[in-house]
C-alpha cells in the first residue's frame, strides 16, 4: 500500500485524511457496517480522538447509537421500565415531558457529559426556579433513561452519577416545608364545609382526610367493603392514582397497591368520620347516585361525582382552591379576630394537619406512625413533628409550672 502524507509531510495512518480546508478526518466502519467519521483541526487532535474511538471499540461502545438522542432512549425506557409504581411512573412522565424533552432531551448521546447534566440541573434551579425536590426527581429520571444507554453499550458510564451533589449542597436547605392548618384555621374550614351550599357536598371526603391522616389516593380509592361500621375501622389495602398517558393523550385513573408495606393498615374510625361516611351514603341513596367506575377490577367506590364516577385528586385540589377563595372572601367581608387570611390548602396539607393535631394531643408517636402508614417512626418524626405556636407555648408553660412547683 502506498504511503500517504499530510501537507506538513507527516505520515498519515490508515483511515486518516487531510481535507481541502486543511482540517483532518478519520474514517472507520462500526460493528453494524456503518461508515463513521470524526474531524479535527490538527493531526495530533485527530489522533487523540482515534485513541478514544479505539478504546470505545475495544469496550464494545456502539458509536452508531451515539447519534441517538436522550429523547429516543426516553421512549425506549417507557417501554421497558420495570419495578416502578404507576404513580411514580406518572410523575416521571410529567416531569420529563415538561422539563427535559423540549430542549435538553434533543441532545445526542455523544454530547451528553457529566458537565452538561450538571449545568442542565443548575439551570432548572436558577432559571426555572424549581425546588430541589423536583430537580432531584428529574435527575432520577435521567439516570434511569441513560442507564439503558449504558446497558446497550452506547455509553461507558452514566454521566448523571454525582451530577446533583453541588446543587444538593446549595439548594437542599431551601426545600419548602409542608405546613399544617392551625387549630383555628381547621375549625374555620370545617365550619364552612358544614354550611349548606355548593361545597357542602365535599364535607364527607375532606372530613375523612382530616381525621384519618390517610393519603388522598387511599381515601379516593375507598370502597364500601373497606369500611367496618361495626368495629369502627377502615381497611387500607390499595390506592387510587391519576397519571398522564403522555403528551396529548390525557389522564387515566388506576388502582395501585399502597405506597409501602407499612401502608397496608387498619385505621380507627372516629365518630365524626363514621358520621361523614354515613352522610355520604345517605346523600347518594337520596339522589340515586351509583358507582359506574370499574378501575382495574375495583368498583363500588365511596366518593363519586354526580355521574357516579370516582373522584380524581386533581379535581379535588381544584375544589379546595375554590373553597379557600370563598373563605377568604368571607373573612374580608365579615372579619375574623384570629385569622387575617386563610392559607392555600391542598390535599396533602390535610394529612399533615392530622399529624399535627395528633402531636398536639400528645399522641404516642409509634401509634401515629402506624396510622399514617409510615415505614418507621423516624419518617414521622422527620416529616410531621413541627408543632403549632399554640402547642409550643402550652408546652413551655407546662415546663415553667413544673419548675415553679419544684422549688
Amino acid at each position: 500500500m502506498n504511503n500517504r502524507y499530510a501537507k506538513n509531510k507527516a505520515k498519515l495512518r490508515k483511515g486518516e485524511y487531510q481535507r481541502g480546508n486543511n482540517t483532518f478526518e478519520y474514517r472507520w466502519t462500526d460493528k453494524h457496517g456503518k461508515r463513521q467519521c470524526v474531524y479535527a483541526k490538527s493531526l495530533p487532535e485527530l489522533r487523540d480522538k482515534e485513541k478514544a474511538i479505539t478504546k470505545d471499540i475495544l469496550d464494545g461502545i456502539d458509536h452508531y447509537k451515539l447519534e441517538s438522542t436522550i429523547n429516543s432512549y426516553y421512549e425506549l425506557w417507557k417501554k421497558i421500565k420495570t419495578g416502578i409504581r404507576e404513580s411514580y411512573f406518572a410523575t416521571c412522565i410529567r416531569f420529563y415531558e415538561r422539563y427535559v424533552e423540549p430542549e435538553f432531551g434533543k441532545t445526542k448521546l455523544k454530547n451528553v457529559t457529566y458537565s452538561s447534566i450538571a449545568l442542565f440541573l443548575e439551570n432548572l434551579a436558577s432559571e426555572k426556579g424549581l425546588s430541589y425536590g423536583t430537580i432531584r426527581n428529574i435527575h432520577v429520571i435521567l439516570t434511569m433513561v441513560l442507564d439503558i444507554a449504558v446497558k446497550d453499550d452506547v455509553l461507558r458510564n452514566n454521566p448523571c452519577k454525582g451530577a446533583l451533589k453541588d446543587l444538593q449542597r446549595e439548594y437542599a436547605k431551601d426545600t419548602k416545608e409542608v405546613k399544617a392548618l392551625t387549630l383555628q384555621e381547621q375549625k374555620l374550614f370545617e365550619t364552612y364545609l358544614a354550611k349548606p351550599g355548593h361545597y357542602h357536598q365535599y364535607c364527607p371526603v375532606f372530613t375523612v382526610m382530616l381525621w384519618t391522616g390517610m393519603r388522598v389516593g387511599e381515601v379516593l380509592g375507598l370502597r364500601w367493603e373497606d369500611i367496618d361500621f361495626e368495629n369502627n375501622e377502615i381497611d387500607v389495602n390499595h390506592t387510587l392514582i391519576e397519571y398522564s398517558e403522555g403528551k396529548g393523550r390525557g389522564n387515566v385513573l388506576r388502582v395501585n397497591p399502597p405506597k409501602t408495606r407499612s401502608s397496608y393498615r387498619t385505621v380507627p374510625m372516629l365518630p365524626k368520620v363514621k358520621e361523614a361516611l354515613l352522610a355520604e351514603k345517605q346523600k347518594q341513596e337520596s339522589l340515586g347516585i351509583q358507582c359506574v367506575s370499574v378501575i382495574d377490577g375495583y368498583t363500588d367506590f365511596i366518593f363519586l361525582n354526580s355521574k357516579g364516577e370516582a373522584l380524581s385528586y386533581k379535581k379535588l385540589n381544584a375544589r379546595l382552591e375554590q373553597i379557600c377563595t370563598k373563605i377568604n372572601k368571607e373573612i374580608r367581608q365579615n372579619g375574623n379576630p384570629d385569622i387575617k387570611e386563610f392559607p392555600h390548602v391542598h390535599n396533602h396539607m390535610l394529612r399533615h394537619t392530622f399529624a399535627t393535631r395528633m402531636r398536639e394531643a400528645g399522641a404516642d408517636m409509634k401509634a401515629t406512625s402506624e396510622m399514617m402508614g409510615h415505614e418507621g417512626i423516624l419518617i414521622t418524626l422527620k416529616t410531621y413533628t413541627n408543632a403549632s405556636r399554640e402547642f409550643k407555648n402550652r408546652e413551655i408553660a407546662a415546663l415553667n409550672t413544673y419548675y415553679e412547683n419544684a422549688i
